[in-house]
């Protein structure tokens, strides 16, 4: 009986749903047409999305990767063309720099000559001008020695200075001034590059 009631209530409340659309214009069975009809459009969107997802994925992952390697190789040429070019330009410093003597000890010679008149400026073009560094360092040496008061003694061990040894392949000489206790005063290193004409002063201790 009450399962007959409640039937009976949802019969009502459905006639009154129907006379409200009906007023409405609207008919129940277009409205339950309407919302399938959203239903099936729906699905076909998100399958149409679906595989538009799948095709950029094939076409858009092999790109992005052929661009990520050209990228990557220019960057290599790139960096390979600019250390070419720097070795080129290295070559035609040494090529051109004319601060020198002809042998290791031509080198010494004027070195110590532009340290006895006190010219610094002249005295560090006797330093190798590659690499950049190390000509630095050598300047920086030599700046020191001059502000510790201890100058006119570094000359007079540099005039002193004896031929020690030669590197096998002829271009490095090495000049000390030993004193008594058998420990160098002072030590200078002087070398040859192969793309250079003149003999530069590589390392000096002191």
């Amino acid at each position: 009986m009450e399962e007959l009631e409640k039937n009976d209530i949802a019969q009502q409340y459905f006639e009154k749903d129907a006379e409200i659309l009906g007023d409405n214009g609207v008919h129940p069975k277009d409205v339950s047409e309407q919302g399938g009809g959203v239903i099936k459009s729906s699905y076909w969107k998100f399958i149409g999305g679906f595989f538009a997802l799948l095709l950029v994925g094939f076409i858009g992952i092999p790109f992005i990767g052929n661009y990520v390697q050209e990228q990557e190789d220019k960057a290599q040429e790139e960096k390979f063309a600019a250390g070419v070019q720097y070795m080129q330009e290295m070559q035609e410093r040494l090529k051109n720099d004319t601060d020198g003597g002809a042998t290791a000890q031509e080198t010494l010679a004027l070195f110590t000559a532009a340290l006895k008149k006190g010219d610094i400026e002249q005295a560090n073009k006797y330093f190798v001008i590659e690499p950049k560094d190390r000509q630095e360092g050598l300047i920086d040496v030599l700046k020191n020695i001059q502000e510790s008061g201890r100058f006119e003694e570094f000359v007079g061990y540099v005039e002193d200075v004896d031929f020690m040894s030669n590197s096998s392949s002829g271009s490095v000489a090495i000049f000390r001034n030993i004193n008594k206790e058998g420990i160098a005063d002072v030590s200078l290193e002087i070398t040859k590059d192969n793309y250079s004409t003149v003999w530069k002063i590589e390392g000096l201790m002191f």
